[in-house]
């Protein structure tokens, strides 16, 4: 039903005499309505159902089908069943009246009617007509702007979902800390959607309970443990009472926060009565927070997962080094004592050289090994000062001479002063890699040719020799850790392939680059770095050198638990000309470095009862100038920045070159004359 202002309504009129509707449609024209006008039952219904009307006058007597029979056809449709029905006859039998109201008839009406009266009462039902049109269309459009307004409030309550999911996502990813995570989630949802929340999780075994505020109201309690262990059970959301208060009225909504590998997790968030009932939408949401914590706990469990591997491949190799460079240390020590006393005979010298050679190799070896995993891990310290590319080259192939490699190869090193600003000890270690490469796949009789100059504004060195070369397929993988291109049992050196990986590493970190090519198998190989070059040096600066000192008699502590170690540094310095007592631990040396005050002690780290760094720290409280030196297996920048904080002035990893030791004690400055004998004669006057 809906009437506009203004436009007419329909009056209907049944009757099966003409000459009475023609008479009822003038009679009612001055209404100015719509006035039709049937003359039998049927008609009567057929305009019913296709239109509305305000009003139904209906004569009684009627063949066929009388007013009673179609007034019980009107009320039997549903919409019908209110239409106003005014009964028309000329009798006046009461038991028909009755008969009529039965039906729902609102008026019962004699004919001939009076003009006046009639008109009025059709005009009641023609106003109540359009009045009720007009409340229903006013009802309409209430419900229209309701449904509008609550559409708008549905998508703006999505919107600030979706920007508080967004913002969820962002805040909990982050960090890859498990606790600041689980800290981010808790305060996203305290006090936004609830006013406490308790984060359940069990992580391989292990529980790990987190709530906020820390001391809220909601903690844990039987009740609420096994509301969240349903919630994990079941997957799903859902309310529980209050376990402290069930009578506050207050609730807890549970959530399943669940990951892989076996990590599971409840959300829990005590809700006050304001917040009460939850709307679908609300536990929806919930939902889909847990769902993205859950994501983003998992990233951080990978994340320390990961850590912990590194950790563990960490330690594995700074104790493999450790346990390598222990016997290399005894070796080294034994090599000096056998150059510094052995006979002078072309087999025994020859023995010793191959010694000193395979001991620099394997010591180069772990020094590479551990190079990488510190590269890897972002571990690794570079000191940078301009440095000559050409002087590093010139090292590595006077070094590669004296250690009796160079002779199989014709070397030549075209050379310009090249300056660039790196640390001198690495680039030694990637040109030495890189020429050792050279010579390991280049057969006898082979050529290495070396060129060093600046282009433009870059340092270039590059290294070209004819040997074995490299196919596409090994050309590809050449700088990969652990690749080797030929892995034939009879190759004359070998490696754990690593050297081209950490080339590589390094210069990449010295901001510079490496490029590898070859042109096929057999066809030879060539290396070229590039650095950012630097300006030239002043000139006396860079070739400044300081003066050796003439070796003196030092007195010297070595505080070593090893036998073996400590007996054979103490023999190479005897033989230097010092004088040398020992200890085999911490305790007694340092009651021996109270008593002898040496120039210098060298003390191993891995010490037992009390170790190396301990036994530093209480000589340093004693002895303010005394060079302390640590000797140990493991040589990682945390070793020696612990060393150095400990109180030592310096720390050697092992093998230490015995000309190192010599250049390390030279270096101390001279000792007092009579300083030792005044202070014990002072001692004992006190």
């Amino acid at each position: 039903m809906s009437v506009p202002s203004g436009e007419r309504v329909n009056i209907l009129v049944v009757d099966d005499r003409p000459a009475k509707l023609v008479a009822m449609e003038a009679l009612l024209a001055e209404l100015g309505e719509n006035v039709i006008c049937v003359p039998s039952g049927p008609d009567a219904l057929r305009q019913l159902l296709e239109r509305e009307f305000a009003v139904v006058l209906l004569d009684v007597n009627m063949p066929e089908m009388d007013g009673f029979e179609t007034a019980t056809l009107i009320r039997q449709r549903p919409r019908l069943r209110h239409i106003p029905i005014i009964f028309m006859t000329a009798g006046s039998d009461e038991t028909r009246a009755l008969q009529g109201y039965s039906l729902g008839a609102v008026d019962y009406i004699l004919t001939p009617a009076v003009p006046e009266v009639l008109r009025t009462k059709v005009k009641v039902f023609v106003d109540l007509f359009r009045m009720t049109a007009e409340l229903r269309r006013n009802a309409d459009e209430r419900a229209a702007l309701a449904a509008e307004r609550a559409a708008q409030a549905s998508t703006e309550a999505a919107r600030r979902r979706a920007i508080f999911l967004a913002e969820a996502g962002k805040r909990m990813a982050g960090s890859l800390d498990l606790e600041a995570t689980v800290t981010a989630l808790l305060e996203l949802v305290v006090p936004e959607l609830a006013h406490a929340a308790v984060l359940r999780l069990r992580v391989k075994g292990q529980e790990i309970v987190s709530s906020h505020p820390r001391q809220g109201s909601l903690i844990q309690t039987p009740a609420l443990t096994r509301a969240m262990d349903e919630a994990a059970r079941s997957l799903t959301a859902a309310m529980v009472e209050d376990p402290l208060a069930p009578a506050t009225g207050i609730g807890v909504l549970v959530c399943p926060v669940l990951a892989r590998d076996g990590t599971e997790g409840v959300l829990a968030l005590a809700l006050d009565g304001a917040r009460l009932p939850l709307d679908a939408s609300t536990i929806v949401l919930v939902e889909d927070l847990c769902g993205r914590a859950a994501m983003a706990i998992e990233n951080c469990l990978l994340y320390r997962e990961i850590q912990d591997r590194d950790a563990r491949k960490d330690e594995f190799v700074a104790m493999l080094a450790h346990e390598l460079r222990n016997p290399l240390s005894v070796i080294s020590s034994a090599l000096g004592i056998l150059e510094a006393i052995g006979g002078r005979e072309e087999a025994a010298q020859g023995a010793r050289r191959s010694v000193r050679r395979q001991l620099q190799s394997l010591t180069r070896l772990i020094d590479d090994l551990v190079d990488v995993a510190r590269i890897t891990t972002g571990k690794i310290t570079m000191t940078r000062a301009p440095v000559n590319l050409k002087d590093s080259a010139q090292r590595c192939l006077e070094a590669l001479a004296a250690a009796g490699k160079s002779g199989e190869h014709r070397i030549e090193l075209d050379g310009r002063d090249t300056w660039i600003l790196a640390d001198s000890v690495r680039i030694d270690q990637i040109l030495t890699n890189l020429v050792g490469n050279a010579r390991k796949y280049t057969p006898a009789g082979g050529s290495i040719r070396i060129r060093v100059e600046p282009e433009g504004e870059q340092g270039v060195f590059e290294i070209e020799d004819s040997g074995a070369g490299m196919a596409p397929d090994v050309l590809a993988h050449a700088f990969d850790p652990f690749f080797q291109g030929d892995r034939s049992a009879d190759r004359a050196e070998g490696g754990l392939g690593i050297g081209l990986t950490l080339v590589r590493q390094l210069v990449e970190l010295h901001g510079g680059s490496v490029e590898a090519r070859s042109a096929g198998e057999s066809r030879g190989s060539s290396f070229t770095i590039r650095f950012p070059a630097c300006a030239t040096p002043d000139a006396n600066q860079a070739g400044r050198k300081t003066a050796m000192t003439a070796a003196r008699s030092r007195r010297i502590v070595i505080v070593e638990d090893n036998e073996d170690a400590r007996q054979m540094l103490r023999t190479l310095l005897e033989l230097f000309g010092h004088e040398v007592h020992d200890a085999v631990d911490g305790q007694s040396g340092i009651e021996l470095t109270t008593e002898v005050e040496p120039d210098i002690a060298f003390v191993d780290i891995g010490l037992p009862g009390i170790d190396g760094h301990e036994v530093a720290r209480r000589l340093r409280e004693r002895f303010k100038d005394l060079r302390l030196v640590a000797l140990s297996g493991y040589g990682q920048s945390e070793d020696r920045r612990r060393a150095v904080e400990a109180g030592f002035d310096l720390h050697l990893s092992k093998p230490v070159d015995p000309e190192r030791l010599a250049a390390i004690i030279d270096a101390l400055p001279p000792r007092p004359l009579g300083e030792l004998a005044n202070r014990r004669r002072a001692e004992e006057l006190a």
